[in-house]
């Protein structure tokens, strides 16, 4: 998320709005918003009731009178609605980036949610959630996919070959890759499970992992990788760790898989399909918003691993079909998932806000 806050931020000072963001100190998001020379204040994260932060945000507030807050952690409405009491005319929008198991309609959460005048869904399912359990009108929720960088997801820029010669895969091999955090819920144990199954009958298939642990989740990571050695995959399985030249892994790859368990959205799928790479995915929430089952890729349920086995063999015994997924990838991508159809869409609310407070 902080990479999207920062981008987020960035794109919109190129479209003359003056972005100035409140963010933790020395977080990760306040250093990538100083590298992309975003103002920045920073008030300490915390919980819950914090008087301190909300003074704090008068300060703020006081001093740079915005026309209007986006706001990107639903926590920090605690503080900042208080705070604007004394600022009634600032409409405030709040993006969702995952869903809320409990609903939020007690007298606290009204007081904090009828004060937005837009919540931005990531996804329909997101969008669906937060009707349901949130005190807003539907038509105060709007969905904004998330968009990438066609200039940067492009495959006709990247050398293919060379990628995977640097990686050390040959013409003859077929290469499945996974990029994701290095945890059970983005289905690293169904890939593996997946890549026993694939390797006992196509010795010329390949496996990439793309990710490393979340922070605290070491632990979790070490199970991962520990069932590529009990499976015996080291020599088809090869783990790169986290990378930040995503568009040259993925033009590496032949075909993406996509196995998480649950997802509010998948920045990584349209990532992979803007390289025109066929994808085989979970059929889970957000992820019903970009792949089209059977013209750009195939879905599983979650968690079946003979489901995902099943996909596999299809698109590794059938070029041609690999050929129309990847191309139909391509072109959905560029119609409905490119960034600045997503910042467009943002700015368009921002105004409207403006305009109607």
């Amino acid at each position: 998320m902080e990479m999207h806050v920062a981008d987020l931020a960035e794109a919109l000072s190129r479209k003359a709005i003056r972005c100035e963001a409140i963010c933790s100190p020395a977080s990760r998001l306040d250093e990538r918003l100083r590298e992309k020379d975003i103002h920045t204040h920073t008030i300490k994260s915390g919980g819950y009731v914090r008087p301190i932060a909300m003074m704090k945000a008068v300060a703020i507030l006081q001093k740079t009178i915005p026309d209007a807050i986006h706001v990107h952690y639903s926590k920090d409405l605690w503080w900042l609605i208080p705070a604007l009491l004394f600022y009634k005319k600032i409409p405030v929008l709040l993006s969702k980036h995952i869903g809320t198991q409990k609903p939020k309609r007690d007298f606290l959460h009204r007081f904090l949610y009828t004060r937005l005048r837009f919540i931005i869904a990531i996804s329909n399912v997101i969008r669906e959630n937060i009707i349901a359990t949130h005190p807003i009108h539907a038509e105060n929720v709007v969905v904004v996919h998330h968009g990438v960088k066609l200039e940067r997801y492009n495959p006709e820029i990247i050398d293919r070959a060379a990628q995977r010669r640097q990686l050390g895969y040959d013409d003859k091999q077929l290469v499945l890759g996974i990029i994701g955090r290095l945890q059970a819920s983005k289905g690293y144990i169904e890939f593996l499970e997946m890549a026993a199954a694939i390797r006992a009958e196509y010795p010329n298939v390949r496996f990439l992992m793309i990710g490393e642990a979340s922070r605290g989740e070491d632990d979790e990571a070490q199970k991962i990788l520990k069932k590529i050695e009990t499976a015996r995959l080291w020599d088809v399985v090869q783990w790169c760790g986290f990378r930040q030249d995503v568009p040259e892994m993925l033009s590496a790859m032949d075909i993406f898989i996509f196995p998480s368990h649950a997802e509010a959205f998948g920045l990584v799928l349209i990532e992979a399909m803007s390289m025109a790479k066929p994808v085989i995915s979970s059929n889970c929430d957000g992820v019903l918003d970009i792949v089209v089952d059977g013209e750009c890729g195939l879905l599983t349920p979650p968690k079946d691993v003979p489901a995902l086995i099943s996909a596999t063999k299809l698109l590794i015994n059938n070029e041609e079909l690999r050929t129309k997924f990847s191309q139909n990838a391509r072109q959905r991508a560029v119609k409905y998932f490119v960034d600045e159809k997503m910042i467009q869409k943002i700015r368009e609310l921002y105004v409207q806000a403006v305009k109607e407070f």
